[in-house]
């Protein structure tokens, strides 16, 4: 049974804000840190003349440090990769901690903002860079004042991001049809099925790492993208049956083939396996593709960029929403940034459309009359 506390010494202490402060409904309740007034705003709170809700909750002493530790610790929980997204707010939150050095979170203001803004331009820092600091610091006071750490969280949205030069944006370039070719004939066993999943499916290195046995069935793929949940199924070509079927044996023999030497071996119901028979981490994959494209004397491009290749593929041959299903999107517009129309394409499409404008008629009479003169 817990402990109440006695009528004397109603308030409680705590040493990281330097504040006294008193627990209702679970939630606790800032006062200050001058003992004597918060006992009085304790008993204006106990007569029903203080709104707990609009009792001061600011801890004065608190630092941005100390807010920025408590940040990261609370809001792995909400991050699909923590690893990556720790190690990314790690180094925007530390770039404003040394800049701001023994800041007081309350003392923050959107002047100060501004003028950081102002000289991270100055230091020549890109402006995708500068987005991400920005970005940091106001997830961390936004977390700040939800938490109710701080009453009231500075306007930091006032201090709008900077702006992307470079209106044109060019298209990535992508493996041509002898490249990938080549990757396929020159890949081993696994890395061959995986470049064939790559262009089938469109899958990524996080695909590779999740597909097991169990997603191929009656000719077709079935896998849910991590990344937003959006499951889809899949038709596979010859190729890729092939490859399935020539891994899955070769797969079993190995095991086998370790049996009868002592050694137990299994895969876990995953297609793809190290040589250390543990799963193909994406770094694993980005480094074998390197190693891969090396060999077949093709540039890489990474491994991803066969995932643009079958977007854009799929977008020459079906409509919007059905390369959305096949891209796993959640939303039509996301795969705008993975679709790159050759210019040729464009062209075609072009003429199309003067024969739908002008008709069959119309163009053949153009081109008859083209270069005549009048005859007297």
């Amino acid at each position: 049974m817990p402990r109440s506390r006695p009528a004397s010494n109603p308030l409680s202490f705590h040493k990281p804000t330097g504040q006294h402060y008193v627990t209702r409904a679970g939630r606790r309740i800032y006062l200050g840190a001058n003992r004597e007034e918060a006992l009085e705003k304790y008993h204006r709170m106990a007569l029903g003349l203080g709104d707990p809700e609009r009792s001061p909750a600011t801890p004065c002493a608190l630092s941005a440090k100390e807010l920025a530790n408590r940040f990261l610790k609370t809001q792995q929980a909400n991050w699909r990769n923590p690893g990556d997204t720790l190690r990314g707010y790690k180094d925007w939150l530390g770039r404003f901690l040394k800049d701001h050095p023994g800041l007081k979170a309350a003392d923050f203001a959107v002047e100060m903002f501004a003028a950081w803004k102002l000289s991270l331009r100055s230091r020549g820092y890109s402006a995708q860079s500068i987005n991400h600091y920005l970005s940091a610091v106001r997830a961390l006071f936004a977390f700040a004042e939800d938490s109710d750490i701080i009453e009231h969280a500075p306007k930091l949205k006032r201090v709008k991001n900077d702006p992307k030069h470079g209106l044109v944006r060019r298209n990535k370039k992508l493996y041509t049809d002898k490249q990938l070719s080549r990757l396929l004939t020159c890949g081993d066993i696994q890395m061959r099925l995986m470049v064939l999943l790559g262009i089938n499916c469109g899958f990524g290195p996080k695909d590779i790492h999740d597909v097991e046995w169990i997603d191929f069935c009656a000719g077709r793929a079935t896998l849910p993208r991590s990344k937003t949940g959006v499951c889809q199924t899949f038709a596979l070509w010859p190729e890729t049956l092939q490859a399935i079927d020539y891994l899955r044996l070769h797969r079993g023999e190995l095991i086998a083939r370790m049996a009868r030497r002592g050694s137990s071996r299994a895969d876990g119901g995953l297609v793809f396996i190290t040589k250390f028979w543990r799963p193909w981490s994406r770094d694993a994959v980005a480094e074998q593709f390197r190693k891969l494209c090396a060999k077949a004397g093709v540039p890489c491009y990474g491994f991803y960029r066969l995932r643009h290749c079958a977007s854009t593929a799929i977008s020459l041959v079906a409509n919007p929403h059905v390369q959305r299903r096949f891209m796993r999107h959640s939303q039509l517009q996301q795969q705008v940034a993975y679709t790159h129309t050759p210019d040729g394409e464009v062209d075609v499409a072009v003429m199309k459309a003067r024969v739908k404008l002008l008709g069959e008629a119309a163009t053949s009479d153009q081109g008859n009359d083209h270069g005549q003169t009048d005859v007297a």
